[in-house]
């Protein structure tokens, strides 16, 4: 896509775009039947612009192996992996089940009302996956049926970002060695909320600046908290409950902030971007807090990552004082799919 078919983009004060629409949404604004969101403004002038982001051709690859968390929480499904010798031949293959992101036990759903989820490794969360909770919609207003039951159809499956991929430039803001560095300390495993003026904050002390376009990423400390954990560790965090979960703070100003920005993507460390427990958008009074999750994947069409490996990415980000970089994902090409996991690489 070029840039100059893009939409001028509206500002934030003048959403919804239509007075019916749900809290903070930009329905309609690359058209009604959109599978993109905010991913069209990855032009191509966009990531020929973000080429430029490679100097040495060092490359890190951002992904956790998909057994992590091991053993996975709440009652979710473990990843398994079966090596198949055909014997007699010197011949194998294998086998891998695993939960893309947020898989549905239909069947149950439907007896006991309750929703299975279960989460594996580090993953984009896709349009299908959070709606609005209220109006029981998401991104254009495709509604539930549409997406799962006996007619639902491809409509904002995961496969709709295949054809380009998700490609630009990704821009770190490692807001834990910003906090190390002012002597703020938090628990990397509990709920901490990151505020804006701390997320502006760390820009300013790393030197990053922004773009139309850019692929946010935060490093809140949740993938180095959690790979230090013996094993004992891992199988209390796995079985606690609530979930306690650290990210940005839910609140209308950080939406301003990420819609003005013009973010086409956002990912952290942490296991849900924004610290939980959700807001709905539309609940009374709910206007300040508020669910990222509803407005960024059901209101706006941005692809939320989480649980991304971002240890070694800082470490070569302090080293070189650069937080910018080229960033490829291709999601698994799953028709109709819910999420995926994220294979994706950054290139300095």
């Amino acid at each position: 896509m070029s840039s100059n078919k893009l939409p001028q983009r509206p500002l934030f004060a003048s959403l919804p775009l239509h007075e019916s629409d749900p809290p903070f949404s930009a329905w309609g604004l690359y058209g009604p039947d959109d599978q993109l969101g905010a991913l069209n403004l990855l032009t191509d002038e966009c990531v020929m612009e973000a080429t430029k982001e490679i100097k040495s051709g060092m490359r890190i690859g951002l992904n956790l192996p998909l057994n992590v968390p091991s053993p996975p929480s709440h009652g979710r499904l473990p990843f398994t992996h079966k090596v198949v010798h055909k014997a007699p031949r010197n011949v194998h293959d294998d086998v891998v089940e695993m939960n893309t992101q947020v898989g549905y036990r239909m069947m149950e759903a439907v007896e006991t009302g309750k929703l299975i989820v279960m989460k594996c490794s580090t993953q984009w969360d896709g349009f299908r996956h959070y709606g609005y909770q209220t109006e029981n919609v998401c991104y254009n207003g495709v509604a539930i049926p549409e997406i799962s039951g006996p007619n639902a159809g491809l409509k904002l499956g995961i496969q709709s970002w295949c054809d380009q991929g998700i490609v630009g430039r990704g821009v770190l803001l490692d807001y834990l060695r910003y906090a190390e560095s002012v002597g703020k300390e938090y628990e990397l495993l509990e709920n901490h909320t990151i505020s804006l003026s701390e997320l502006k904050a760390c820009a300013k002390a790393q030197n990053v600046t922004f773009r139309l376009g850019d692929i946010l990423i935060i490093r809140s400390g949740w993938t180095k908290g959690y790979l230090e954990l013996d094993t004992t560790g891992r199988q209390a965090w796995a079985e606690r409950t609530p979930a306690r979960l650290g990210g940005v703070a839910t609140l209308k100003e950080m939406a301003e902030w990420l819609w003005e920005t013009g973010f086409s993507a956002v990912a952290s460390d942490a296991t849900a971007f924004e610290s939980l427990p959700f807001h709905p958008a539309g609940e009374p009074g709910g206007l300040e807090k508020i669910s990222l999750h509803e407005i960024l994947l059901a209101g706006w069409g941005v692809p939320i990552g989480e649980m991304w490996n971002l240890e070694r990415l800082s470490e070569e980000c302090a080293k070189h004082n650069r937080c910018s970089f080229f960033l490829t994902s291709m999601p698994l090409n799953i028709p109709g799919g819910i999420a995926g996991p994220a294979n994706v690489l950054a290139i300095f």
